[in-house]
């Protein structure tokens, strides 16, 4: 593994967490079945989702694909989502046996999925609509939902990488019928590998609980009425997840920070962030640049590896994806494609600082044609 002085990510771990975690180990209560499994649902919807409930799962790919299983999504359904996303969003739809249909990014301005031509791909397979906020940038959950109310669709967020991003004040996460979190060391909360599935519905949540864990019931524990899986989280990841939990706030605004950082300083006429609607504030999980062209990205790229600074390119759009391009043959999604050849991911992570952030902009700053 590569190492670089100045990493693209990294987890926030203190002292704090290591003793929560003892304390759940010294308890033996270390299975899924542990006190802080519920401590941590309990924990994250409040503060995270914004919902009534929460399921802690072993990643956020088991969370799409048991929110997809909740809402008997299966062989012969459709269901919309971006092209550009990372691969588990459209995974979680081939598993449960669905088709995924894709659409285009909005604009050169907006990365996330264009709510005008998801409708273009509305027919009578269709069941759902999975919007994903994009770097923690949130979708226009607005007319998502109000297409998802005139089609009478399901509306899945995928929210993994949007912990604590506000849509015209509201938490993502809160904007539809299910969401899904990921909680991989790279999210402002982690709990190394993990994830959440959260919602109102108290029927959705309790059919989620059933089939993460075997439909295991309180009278016949080994006598079972669903095909349930085994993709829970363990305590010992809970008690990491609950007490970072507890600092979430702080976590949050840091990465608002960090993004204000490479506003103020990054002055290359050949780069550009992009800017969310003043309604809505972004929780910047990464500051993503946007070159004029993909020789500026790769001169970026180059400089800030010689420097020690790691960097990352956008996703893959999934049409373009090996393992799924012969289903989009002949499909083109320019829009998305753009920000994969242009878009480029700058560091981002709890304890890095205004010095390291003046030394990267500073390296952009001095690249030109």
């Amino acid at each position: 593994m590569e190492e670089f002085d100045i990493p693209i990510s990294k987890p926030n771990l203190i002292k704090e967490d290591f003793l929560e975690i003892k304390k759940c180990f010294d308890s033996s209560w270390i299975s899924s079945k542990s006190p802080w499994v519920d401590k941590f649902e309990i924990g994250f919807a409040k503060k995270v989702s914004g919902t009534k409930y929460a399921v802690s799962v072993n990643s956020g790919t088991s969370a799409l694909f048991l929110a997809l299983k909740a809402l008997g999504i299966g062989p012969g359904d459709e269901v919309i989502l971006p092209t550009l996303t990372m691969i588990a969003t459209v995974n979680a739809i081939t598993w449960v046996g669905a088709t995924p249909v894709l659409v285009d990014s909005t604009s050169s301005k907006d990365w996330n999925i264009d709510p005008a031509k998801i409708e273009e791909k509305i027919n009578k397979k269709t069941k759902a609509i999975m919007p994903v906020h994009i770097y923690g940038y949130p979708c226009n959950m607005e007319k998502i939902n109000n297409i998802a109310k005139k089609y009478k669709l399901y509306v899945i967020e995928d929210a993994a990488e949007a912990m604590g991003a506000l849509y015209k004040g509201k938490l993502v996460g809160s904007l539809s019928k299910i969401s899904c979190f990921s909680l991989y060391a790279n999210k402002i909360i982690t709990t190394g590998n993990g994830g959440m599935v959260c919602t109102d519905d108290k029927y959705i949540y309790k059919l989620v609980k059933k089939l993460s864990f075997f439909d295991f019931n309180e009278t016949t524990h080994f006598e079972h009425n669903l095909i349930g899986y085994n993709l829970v989280l363990s305590g010992l990841q809970a008690a990491l997840g609950s007490s970072q939990v507890k600092r979430f706030d702080k976590q949050l605004n840091k990465r608002r920070q960090i993004f204000s950082w490479y506003r103020d300083n990054l002055k290359n006429k050949h780069i550009r962030l992009i800017i969310s609607p003043k309604e809505n504030n972004p929780n910047y999980w990464f500051p993503a640049i946007i070159t004029d062209d993909k020789d500026i990205k790769k001169k970026i790229i180059d400089f800030l590896l010689k420097s020690g600074i790691e960097t990352r390119d956008f996703f893959l759009p999934i049409h373009l994806q090996p393992v799924y391009k012969r289903y989009f043959e002949k499909q083109k999604y320019p829009i998305s494609e753009y920000f994969f050849e242009n878009g480029l991911l700058l560091p981002s992570f709890f304890d890095l600082t205004l010095s390291e952030i003046f030394y990267i902009c500073k390296i952009i700053n001095k690249i030109s044609n």
